[in-house]
Formats: structure tokens, C-alpha cells, sequence
């Protein structure tokens, strides 16, 4: 009953986002209670600390990038427009362009220190801190967590899908060229 009820949710979610859950329905069926808390942990994960959209997103989805699967990177862009996020800044975040808003700039520099351990992250802390406060610190950890936890587990499970053509697409569509001609 319980992994019956668990697959309907992962499927209702797979729906939702357009996104393959049949790992974690794979992992309903080997074991109903670890599926149980794998889905507990989006309500900690999502959690923004009061933090807004922007930054929130912009750590999330340059942790799923740097995870370099592209159905979760899709996934983490969906939700960021879903919550208001424009795709436009999405892509330039992604691309390095100049004209990326400060707030989305910092927390990719936050998510993106965090991950490499980077000499810079004391200094990076401190700023947001400044901005945010610390418990806008501790949406940003979990932003960031969030981007990598997934990923991480789908490939550990051997369903990692590196091959998607996820910014391109992204600028493609954010400039209005066809992804087709994007991707050669």
C-alpha cells in the first residue's frame, strides 16, 4: 500500500515537471520506508529560510549544473520560473554573461564556492550574511544541497543522463532561435 502510494506521488511530480522519476519509484519498490524518507527530504531542501526566489534558485540550479544532469538541471529551472524566476537571467546566470541580477550573482558565487571549497567561501558567507542575514545563509545551503543531493543519487543508482542539451536550449529560447539549430 505504502510503495503504491509513493509511486502516485513520484509519478504526480514526474508529471508536473516533465521529468523521469522512475528512479525513485525503483527505490519504492526496494524499500518503501527509504522511499518514504527520500521524499522527505524536498520539504527540508525547499525550504527557503526566508530567503527570495532568486537567490534560492540561482545556488540551486548552479549546484544541478555543476551535478551535470541534465533532466534535474531542467528541473531546477522549471521550478525557478515556476516561482518567478525570468529564464532570461536563468540563462545569463548559466553563460557568464555581465547582465545577471547582483542577488542571483552572489548565490550562484555562494553555491558555486560551497561546492569547490573554494578559498573565497569565508568571504562569500560574510557577504551574504550581510545581505541576507543567517538564516538567508541557511536557505542558500539548502538551495545548494538540494541541487546536488538528487543528481548525485539518480547517478549512484546508474541513471545519470549527462547528454541533454540544457542551456542551449535555455539561450535558444531565450533569444528565440531554435533549439534545433542550437544544437546542430
Amino acid at each position: 500500500m505504502m510503495r503504491g502510494f509513493l509511486k502516485s506521488q513520484f509519478d504526480k511530480f514526474g508529471r508536473q515537471y516533465d521529468y523521469d522519476t522512475g528512479y525513485m519509484k525503483e527505490v519504492a519498490d526496494l524499500d518503501a520506508g527509504g522511499a518514504m524518507k527520500l521524499g522527505m527530504m524536498a520539504p527540508f531542501t525547499s525550504h527557503r529560510f526566508g530567503i527570495g526566489a532568486a537567490p534560492y534558485f540561482a545556488a540551486k540550479v548552479t549546484a544541478a549544473r555543476w551535478a551535470d544532469c541534465g533532466s534535474c538541471l531542467r528541473l531546477a529551472i522549471a521550478m525557478a520560473v515556476e516561482a518567478g524566476l525570468a529564464r532570461a537571467d536563468l540563462a545569463a546566470m548559466l553563460t557568464g554573461q555581465k547582465n545577471v541580477p547582483e542577488d542571483m550573482a552572489l548565490a550562484a558565487r555562494y553555491a558555486q564556492a560551497v561546492i569547490d571549497n573554494g578559498p573565497e567561501l569565508t568571504e562569500i558567507i560574510a557577504e551574504c550574511e550581510r545581505r541576507w542575514g543567517r538564516s538567508g545563509i541557511a536557505g542558500l545551503s539548502a538551495a545548494t544541497v538540494s541541487g546536488l543531493v538528487y543528481p548525485l543519487f539518480k547517478r549512484g543508482l546508474g541513471y545519470g543522463n549527462v547528454c541533454e542539451p540544457v542551456i542551449a536550449a535555455l539561450e535558444a529560447e531565450t533569444r528565440h532561435v531554435p533549439a534545433e539549430l542550437m544544437n546542430g
